[in-house]
């Protein structure tokens, strides 16, 4: 463009000045558009009438036609608007002026519109300056907000005056934000195409190959989607809002053992449900729910088993001591486990009840509420802890129980070894007791602090308190439930044996009672729910209170025994928590059999030697 021409356009926009403008058109916006663009004038700056709105509608391979008073109707109709053939459009005449600002009648608020366009509210906001309320002019406001949305006027909006009208009484008092239903079309209803989904094997964590599939008594093993035609709708702007196209789809048949798997069917689908915890089988072409597993091996071929700690037992064959029953790498978890060979390098097990006749690789882990095992050199940590032979294991437990320890560590509340070599490093918080003590540099500590991971007492006692409280409530609400529960009852008996009754005799029972009952059942789920959560909440706060007593007197009444004469260079540790000192004794070899503890003398706490049997002071010298 030449300096000419740039003089010559900017020439042809001074000489545009703009008053109004009426035209006819199908798009208020972009006609709005236009003449912000034409004008140079920002478009907030534009307003306009509407002076006539036309519909026209068109059938199939017809041309449009304006719709008279009776076609209106029919555009009223929904299976007429639900016609896919039908065309709709409006041609509006405006005249689009400058804007003016009306302080007397300042409307504000927002537009809200859904995705399909089949709703559209204006949220009125009690901020508006209206002087006086004026319906026929909120009307035409109205239809302004949506002619700049593309949105018809005077159609689909049977609530808009309705909203209104109640708006006109209440604006002057309002205090909240007031919702006007502009319009509302059609929705469309979706295809749900019919499909098989297995839940059971959701419960993958990883892409690993799983041995097998865990599940709980009454969760979703398998879900047949049944499929269901949808239905078209017509959005606000007069379009069709098209659906999914039906697949083909045959419901199968599935094979089940009911003695483990429970069908339930509606209208809308087929739901397999578990009666008991376990594992999801599949042979000789039927599901059922197993609880046993026998397997030579657990490796990179058959995959891991997790997700099984409830409900599952398993039996781990292989017993070849130069072989592996449980492979490097490999996670298992389960409810039982029973393993005759060796636990692999970098493997991972878990369990409530855990049985390893073989070994533990020394980079093995292991959680399990209750174990015993032959050799033990990988980490550890459980509740009851049997151990034949600890060889520079590592071991976090509540009662451990070795019959020979040579080398490793133990951090539990009660130690017993019933032969000690040398290198073993044993702290407890209650007693550590060594039948045959055989050799030297062992170190056996006392030690609250180590044990129970330095939990602070003020700490404690404020979750005590915050249990209470959640306690308190829990008691008040099974107290109602439990007498609502007692109120009806009778009747729910009376139900039952009408339901069962009717079930004998082939008839069908009554929607109405089939409800009260499922009420009920619901109703006293939540009851034992609420009692479980209850005895929970009482166990934790016992277990509690049992810390904060261990923390602050533990370490008084803890003792290290040996049932066989001490040996030279083994050191004996209690580690106060306060003071915080460490006070310790390098035995000689010359205490015979005997046990130690913490004795205050001249209100200084000194280790001192006492008989086995008792508390009491032995009659050698005080150490």
């Amino acid at each position: 463009m030449g300096l000419l021409d740039f003089l010559k356009n900017d020439k042809n926009e001074e000489k545009k000045d703009f008053n109004e403008k009426i035209v006819i058109c199908e798009n208020v916006n972009e006609e709005l558009i236009k003449v912000s663009k034409e004008y140079n004038i920002p478009l907030s700056s534009l307003d306009f009438d509407v002076l006539s709105v036309k519909t026209y509608i068109k059938l199939k391979d017809e041309d449009f036609i304006e719709a008279d008073k009776e076609a209106l109707l029919h555009l009223q109709d929904r299976d007429f608007l639900l016609n896919e053939d039908l065309e709709i459009k409006q041609v509006y005449q405006i005249k689009i002026k400058k804007f003016k600002l009306n302080p007397d009648f300042e409307i504000l608020g927002k537009l809200e519109i859904n995705k399909n366009y089949t709703i559209a509210n204006f949220i009125f906001s009690p901020k508006s300056n209206i002087k006086e309320f004026n319906e026929v002019k909120f009307y035409e406001e109205m239809n302004k907000k949506k002619l700049r949305s593309s949105l018809f006027i005077n159609l689909f909006d049977d609530k808009l005056k309705e909203d209104i009208k109640n708006l006109s009484k209440i604006y002057k008092e309002l205090k909240e934000e007031y919702k006007v239903e502009l319009c509302r079309g059609i929705d469309q209803i979706p295809t749900i195409n019919g499909k098989i989904i297995y839940h059971y094997k959701k419960h993958k964590k990883s892409i690993k190959k799983e041995l097998i599939y865990p599940i709980k008594k009454n969760e979703l093993v398998i879900e047949i989607i049944k499929p269901k035609e949808g239905r078209v709708g017509r959005n606000c702007k007069g379009k069709i809002i098209p659906i999914e196209k039906l697949k083909d789809f045959t419901i199968p048949e599935i094979d089940f053992d009911e003695k483990t798997i429970e069908k339930k069917e509606d209208e809308n689908k087929i739901s397999y449900f578990s009666k008991k915890d376990g594992y999801v089988v599949f042979e000789e072409n039927k599901y059922l729910i197993k609880d046993e597993l026998d397997i030579n091996q657990i490796n990179i071929k058959t995959g891991n088993v997790t997700n099984a700690e409830r409900g599952v037992k398993i039996n781990v064959k292989e017993s070849d001591l130069l072989k592996e029953a449980i492979a490097d790498d490999m996670v298992v978890e389960s409810e039982e486990l029973r393993v005759k060979g060796n636990v692999g390098n970098k493997a991972k097990v878990k369990a409530k009840k855990l049985i390893i006749e073989g070994q533990t690789h020394k980079n093995a882990i292991i959680y399990a509420t209750n174990s015993k095992i032959n050799k033990h050199k990988g980490f550890l940590e459980g509740k009851n802890i049997e151990i034949n032979s600890l060889e520079n294991g590592r071991v976090i437990g509540k009662n451990v129980k070795v019959k020979m320890a040579m080398g490793g560590e133990i951090i539990a509340h009660s130690v017993e070894i019933e032969n000690l070599l040398s290198h073993t490093k044993i702290y407890a918080l209650k007693i550590i007791v060594i039948n045959n003590l055989k050799g030297e540099e062992n170190l056996l500590v006392i030690s609250p602090k180590r044990v129970l991971k330095e939990k602070n007492t003020d700490e404690l006692l404020k979750e005590v308190e915050e249990i209470e409280h959640s306690m308190f409530i829990l008691k008040r609400e099974i107290k109602k439930k439990k007498e609502t529960i007692d109120k009806n009852k009778s009747a729910y008996e009376q139900l039952k044996n009408t339901y069962n009754e009717n079930k004998k005799r082939g008839k069908s029972t009554s929607s109405s009672i089939l409800m009260k009952l499922k009420e009920y059942k619901l109703f006293y789920e939540k009851y034992e729910k609420l009692m479980k959560k209850y005895k929970n909440l009482k166990k934790e706060k016992e277990e509690l209170l049992e810390i904060i007593d261990n923390i602050q007197n533990a370490i008084y009444n803890a003792k290290i025994v040996s049932k066989t004469p001490w040996i030279a260079y083994n050191r004996i540790e209690f580690d106060l928590l306060e003071p915080p000192v460490s006070l310790k004794y390098d035995t000689k070899g010359d205490e015979g059999i005997c046990g130690f503890k913490l004795k205050f003398i001249s209100e200084t706490p000194k280790i001192v030697k006492i008989r086995i049997n008792n508390d009491s002071s032995s009659k050698g010298k005080n150490i």
